[in-house]
């Protein structure tokens, strides 16, 4: 079957990356590969502990091995996201947008999730060549875990969307570690643009804010800079000896937020860490965090998220709401930490 009528299958333009990795795939497919794994083992390995996770897995597994279609797809899934070169891997954020439209006559989103845990002993095998401790194990564990169990959770689908497929992968291709408040991604984005500001070879470790209930607390963050400091050499040799950049995008840096916040707040004393080096939309990763599912409600929704971000530290009136929800909409920024530029 042809590459753009195997894409049409599940309701997707045809990714440049399946182009570039399907004959190699495919060299390797076996219509029964499924036939190797043990997919309860692997959900034990994880800790899915709903019963609802052993049978659908059980009845999505049974669909590809009846669909030789849907078969040959969830290998050339499966094959980039622990097989192909970082350029591919990414790209899978690019496959599709709206998880809902995705799969739309053959298959589900679950078809991503069988695509991912088929790499679960490469993801043990990654981890043990790291060298990570048990703190570190169980935290992939649980990030693995929580693509499935949160999409369902919190926006009701029936699987994982490209995106959080891909975010698996991060996880079991070890490229991120969390350690303490944030996580650490190492050698997989590199910013050339940016080489000539840093004196020798750059290594670009990019940071992730998780979400936590209790905020993004000043001591926490310098926490888990002294510890990326100390570990990140040991889980990534290949850093050793290099300039270590840490760098992130997000639109809890925008200098609007500056007009809201009291001059000491953890949000004021997180940005004050950077230089901002670059300006570019950050509607969506905004408007997702405060959104997810259920609300509908403009007031509710930025009543919602200025707790949760702020809590009440600028005070809270009308004003701030209108300044909150139409002026914060667009400051995604790219930045390094002072000191390093």
């Amino acid at each position: 079957m042809e590459l753009n009528k195997l894409a049409e299958y599940i309701s997707i333009p045809l990714p440049t990356a399946w182009e570039h990795c399907y004959e190699a795939a495919m060299a390797q497919y076996r219509a029964d590969w499924l036939e190797d794994y043990d997919f309860e083992g692997i959900l034990d390995y994880y800790e899915f502990s709903e019963d609802y996770y052993k049978p659908r897995l059980r009845q999505e597994v049974a669909l590809l091995k009846q669909d030789e279609t849907l078969n040959r797809i969830c290998w050339l899934m499966h094959y980039i996201l622990f097989y192909g070169e970082n350029a591919d891997f990414l790209s899978i954020w690019s496959w599709g947008k709206g998880v809902n439209k995705l799969f739309a006559e053959h298959g589900s989103p679950t078809t991503c999730v069988v695509a991912a845990l088929t790499g679960q002993a490469i993801h043990a095998r990654n981890m043990a060549e790291r060298g990570f401790d048990e703190e570190q194990i169980k935290i992939h564990k649980a990030g693995v875990q929580r693509c499935w169990v949160g999409q369902r959770e919190e926006y009701g689908v029936d699987g994982v969307s490209f995106g959080l497929m891909v975010w698996m992968g991060y996880f079991m291709r070890c490229h991120l570690v969390r350690l303490g408040r944030l996580q650490y991604e190492c050698g997989l984005k590199h910013f050339g643009k940016y080489d000539h500001l840093f004196e020798g070879e750059p290594v670009y470790i990019y940071i992730h804010i998780p979400p936590a209930d209790n905020g993004l607390q000043d001591d926490e963050v310098e926490a888990s800079i002294r510890l990326a400091q100390e570990k990140l050499e040991r889980y990534y040799p290949q850093v050793a000896g290099k300039t270590v950049v840490f760098c992130t995008n997000t639109w809890l840096l925008s200098p609007q937020l500056r007009e809201i916040l009291k001059p000491g707040s953890n949000i004021i004393k997180f940005q004050d860490r950077f230089n901002i080096t670059e300006f570019s939309d950050g509607t969506g990763p905004f408007l997702n965090f405060g959104f997810k599912r259920g609300f509908r409600n403009r007031k509710l929704f930025c009543r919602s998220v200025y707790i949760r971000i702020f809590g009440f530290e600028g005070g809270w009136n009308g004003r701030v709401r209108l300044k909150f929800i139409f002026g914060l909409d667009r400051c995604r920024f790219f930045c390094f930490f002072k000191g390093v530029v």
